[in-house]
């Protein structure tokens, strides 16, 4: 699987899991690391070999400009190995799960066809999830 979904409450440590897997993964040069926000929140905890983008500058709105945004970078820089977004919800600002389950296929797609493993935050309870995209994921 290309997606990892990491899904808990608001406040159960999504985040800071997201930035340990990062730090341990920027220790290995030949990874090329992305970590997609919205807003600026935790820049500083960001290792500075990860290439932090904060979405607010950019005029991407919902799931399918994030995914065209998502399919530009990796054209551009097609050897990014590793993409994490956090806080997805606020990213493209829709909570809607259905359109969060059309996504997650879609991104899947992608980090298929870029060899690009994605990592998701959802703010949501595991059992909220659309089955198709529970697979995808774990609780925090």
């Amino acid at each position: 699987m290309f997606v990892d979904a990491i899904v808990g409450g608001k406040g159960s440590g999504k985040t800071p899991l997201m930035l340990e897997e990062m730090d341990r993964m920027a220790s290995d040069k030949n990874n090329n690391i992305v970590f997609i926000e919205y807003g600026q929140g935790v820049e500083h905890l960001v290792p500075y070999s990860v290439r932090r983008i904060d979405l607010r500058e950019y005029p991407v709105r919902g799931y399918g400009q994030l995914i065209a945004f998502l399919a530009g970078m990796n054209a551009k820089d097609y050897d990014i190995s590793h993409i994490y977004i956090d806080s997805i919800f606020k990213v493209v600002r829709d909570d809607n799960l259905d359109h969060l389950a059309s996504f997650i296929k879609d991104l899947e797609a992608l980090g298929k066809q870029v060899d690009c493993k994605m990592t998701v935050a959802v703010s949501c309870d595991l059992d909220e999830l659309p089955d198709d995209v529970r697979h995808f994921a774990r609780a925090q």
